[in-house]
């Protein structure tokens, strides 16, 4: 969800419930909602009325079938002088699980960088909440071209994507990659699976090279987002070449903003699952 409209967010939440169409507990099927900053206490409260609760003595959450998250936060992990930012403290008081970060827009329009989202991830994870980093490349791939080249150039700029993030955060805690191709982002079509898939491949042999090397524990996933919409987990969309078998999850836009479009993603990765 990505506009700033407060009752839009409200009432979307209370829809998704009312549907009957969230993930159940047993499903291991983690349900993100991420509001704008205005958003998240009316949401909180929602929630509060809604919710399942769970408890854990681990250091850093669990993944749970729903997680409320934020858009952006500071990066320091402490209360402090920080006139008009939001620390990660405060988003925890608040029950915000999740935390996006990098997305496209901030990097380019507030020229934030890979070290910058990299500050910010290990400040959320510093108190135990999960960074959702998002990652892409800016340049359309020459698809007219052998696939290896193009997912090559891709992983050009990804590659310092990924381990400066990685760097970063414990290496108990939890990571989301939300890959999202920039050139991609609101394009009629999403960004093809045969192109897709591979480059999520190269993504993880990074994480796994990194883990490796580094002993580094913590669960890292990859969802993917570029326009992401129905059909494009299970293939229906796409010639039934599913995305879900490369990816660990779908990371809505718009498609997120109507409950129909939001209920048959979520039905067709329950499917792919059972």
């Amino acid at each position: 969800m990505w506009d700033a409209d407060l009752s839009r967010k409200t009432t979307l939440l209370t829809a998704l419930y009312k549907s009957g169409i969230m993930p159940l507990p047993d499903q291991d099927i983690l349900f993100g909602f991420i509001p704008d900053f205005l958003s998240i206490y009316p949401c909180t409260q929602l929630l509060s009325e809604h919710a399942k609760t769970t408890s854990t003595a681990s250091k850093h959450p669990r993944l749970w079938p729903l997680h409320l998250g934020a858009q952006d936060c500071f990066w320091s992990g402490d209360y402090g002088a920080y006139t008009g930012e939001i620390v990660p403290p405060a988003l925890q008081s608040l029950g915000v699980t999740i935390v996006e970060l990098g997305h496209a827009e901030r990097r380019k329009m507030l020229a934030e960088t890979d070290e910058t989202t990299a500050k910010k991830a290990a400040a959320v994870s510093k108190v135990g909440m999960v960074p959702l980093v998002c990652i892409g490349e800016i340049e359309a791939p020459n698809l007219q071209g052998p696939m290896s080249a193009a997912v090559g150039n891709a992983m050009k700029q990804l590659n310092s994507q990924v381990l400066t993030l990685l760097s970063a955060v414990p290496l108990d805690a939890p990571v989301i990659f939300a890959y999202e191709p920039v050139w991609a982002i609101g394009a009629a079509q999403p960004a093809g699976v045969d192109y897709v898939g591979p480059v999520v491949q190269a993504i993880r042999h990074i994480i796994q090279d990194f883990e490796q090397k580094k002993n580094r524990t913590g669960q890292t996933k990859v969802v993917y987002g570029g326009s992401a919409g129905p059909g494009l987990w299970s293939g229906k969309t796409n010639g039934g070449n599913p995305l879900g078998q490369w990816v660990d999850g779908m990371f809505l836009g718009r498609f997120a903003h109507k409950i129909e479009g939001v209920k048959a993603v979520v039905d067709e990765v329950v499917q792919s699952m059972s």
